[in-house]
């Protein structure tokens, strides 16, 4: 058994929302074996088997595996124990006001007894019972949900219920002036400070209705008082005693399938062995891929056929087993992780490079007939252009060098977008460490999520090193160039988390003012040379700029390489640095001094 991890409080209230479906479901069922059944039960709600098997193997408090069946943990944990303490074990295990019928039938399937002769013995315990009460619509539920006070002091009452003094009075200003004894009073207080804690709100209302003065009239009563706030439609109480508008559940049930994925079983369940496919299993996943216009995953193949699921033990080799057959069978084509589908289904453009991202090559030619755009060897760079033209932001898609793959792999990346991939709907493997994605196949699909869940299909050529297919996303984005998005690896082959930033990148940023004079330029100097355009685009910096800013700025006029510019700025004694600077400067007034003979050993061959 493993140490769960911690929880955050928000994902603490989702995942007990999801369990407590799951719980219900279960004893509905009352012992299931194969946890397909509770899904096919809340399949309305959206979860789904895989995620009814992470989250039933994760908490053994609700949970249990017993004789190779999934039971309510309640079930073993209360047996042999007097019925009162049986319903207080089950309430408090399901979470929230139980409904009475479901509490019943629960315990008569334990006891051999029929439902009918014990609901009324069942419903006189629970109203005798000083831990339990009956909510208005006929559920069981605990004292140490809801607020329970009398005549204490207003400490001693916060004190003995866990409410904070500072949230019992935010609670109370916000309530100033209420009227407790108003038609429907509970439930207009809900609608005015929902999401609230249950007790705060329980705290507010009898420190109005039973003031501290010995000779006032008490009128709190809490059984009653809270049969009703527990009984108001359109509220779901949660775990950390909130009240919350159910509409929140939707967005709990996202939060609880996404950390299904995450958490750690702490529940031992017996695995079969690996499983081994039959020619007629072959024939079955390969037909389910070719039946579907969209990619189809080795996972729910698993899933579908063979229910086994991410936290099945033997899941690894399972999976290897169904990519293994489908790998080897000609009529599905894999593009990537566990992801296969029909063969020549993907857009014909992922195939070639882009136009755009070819090199200009120009015909100016100096005194001496050496071309005016010229590349030199490294020795010929400046020291510091020979490191720059090796960072990730200097390199492009058909401008990069092979990389060694870095000793630790990190499982997210700071990425910058660039104005030309922007327009494209691409961008460059160039800024990936080696290693970070597959290498194989030369094809793959992968799939973007953001923060709000939504996805977006893109094709990775692993041959161009290029991502096609995001032009939707970019042209969201008000930043032309310089734009920061994160992308992180998750549990899924292939899937990855996306995020932007709220930064730009230093270098990289050109306003979208300077675009449009950037491509002003471009308009009329399409017949110049790559050095006449860099004078040009230096000329808007007086005081020097960074190369990383003037390669992407030369870039917006023209496609040029990164060791083009370095040379350029090398070569040509109109370009300088000043001592201990690292900007580049511009001179207009040595133009005419041209070309450094000295460079000119450094020339690169063609």
């Amino acid at each position: 058994m493993t140490k769960a991890h911690p929880l955050k409080p928000e994902e603490a209230v989702a995942r007990d929302y999801a369990d407590r479906l799951i719980l219900e479901a279960l004893i509905k069922l009352y012992e299931v074996v194969k946890p397909s059944e509770i899904a096919e039960q809340l399949q309305d709600h959206g979860l789904g088997l895989a995620a009814v098997r992470s989250l039933l193997a994760s908490n053994e408090r609700r949970f249990a595996y017993n004789e190779r069946r999934w039971i309510p943990a309640a079930r073993i944990e209360s047996a042999g124990k007097p019925l009162v303490e049986r319903l207080r074990v089950m309430v408090d295990r399901f979470g929230g006001p139980m409904p009475l019928q479901m509490v019943v039938n629960e315990i008569a399937q334990a006891s051999d007894e029929l439902p009918d002769s014990l609901a009324e013995p069942v419903r006189r315990i629970v109203q005798a019972d000083q831990q339990l009460f009956l909510t208005r619509d006929d559920c069981v539920a605990l004292g140490s949900m809801v607020f329970v006070a009398t005549d204490e002091t207003v400490e001693r009452a916060l004190a003995l219920n866990g409410v904070p003094h500072e949230v019992f009075e935010k609670a109370q200003k916000t309530l100033d002036g209420f009227d407790w004894y108003q038609t429907d009073a509970i439930l207009k207080a809900l609608e005015k400070t929902a999401p609230i804690d249950a007790r705060a709100l329980g705290a507010v209302a009898w420190a109005a209705m039973n003031p501290q003065d010995p000779t006032a009239n008490h009128h709190y009563d809490w059984r009653e008082f809270n049969a009703e706030l527990l009984s108001v439609p359109g509220f779901i109480y949660a775990s950390d005693h909130s009240l919350t508008p159910e509409s929140e559940a939707k967005k709990w049930l996202s939060t609880a399938i996404k950390l299904a994925d995450k958490v750690t079983a702490t529940i031992e369940v017996e695995d079969a062995a690996p499983i081994e496919l039959k020619k007629e299993d072959v024939s079955n996943i390969v037909a389910a891929v070719t039946g579907q216009k969209e990619t189809v995953t080795a996972t729910s193949l698993l899933e579908k056929f063979f229910e086994i699921t991410p936290t099945v033990r033997t899941f690894p080799d399972d999976l290897n087993n169904v990519m293994k057959a489908l790998k080897a069978d000609k009529g599905v084509w894999w593009v990537g992780g566990d992801r296969f589908r029909v063969p020549g289904s993907a857009p014909d453009y992922i195939n070639e490079l882009p136009e755009p991202f070819r090199f200009v090559q120009t015909h100016h030619l100096q005194e001496d007939g050496d071309p005016v755009d010229l590349e030199l060897t490294d020795d010929g760079l400046s020291s510091s252009l020979r490191k720059l033209i090796a960072h990730p932001l200097a390199t492009d898609v058909n401008d990069e060098d092979s990389m060694p793959e870095p000793k630790n792999m990190p499982d997210s990346l700071r990425l910058v977008l660039k104005p030309v991939h922007r327009e494209l709907g691409t961008f460059p493997l160039s800024q990936f460490p080696t290693g970070w994605l597959d290498d194989q196949p030369e094809i793959q699909e992968a799939i973007l999520v953001n923060r709000d869940g939504r996805e977006l299909q893109v094709w990775i050529n692993t041959r161009i090193r290029l991502i096609f297919g995001l032009i939707d996303w970019w042209l969201d984005q008000p930043v032309e160039s310089g734009a920061v998005f994160s992308l992180s690896k998750t549990n899924k082959p292939n899937v990855f988390e996306f995020a932007w930033l709220d930064q730009t990148d230093p270098v990289v940023y050109i306003s979208n003012q300077r675009m449009e004079e950037l491509r002003e330029i471009a308009s009329r100097m399409d017949e110049s040379s790559t050095f006449d355009v860099v004078r040009e685009v230096m000329v808007h910096w007086p005081k020097g700029t960074d190369f990383l800013t003037l390669l992407w700025e030369v870039n917006v006029v023209r496609r040029t390489s990164r060791r083009m510019l370095a040379s350029i700025l090398s070569s040509y004694v109109c370009f300088y640095q000043r001592s201990g600077s690292p900007v580049w400067h511009y001179d207009h007034k040595k133009v005419e001094q041209g070309f450094d003979k000295t460079k000119k050993k450094f020339i690169k061959k063609p």
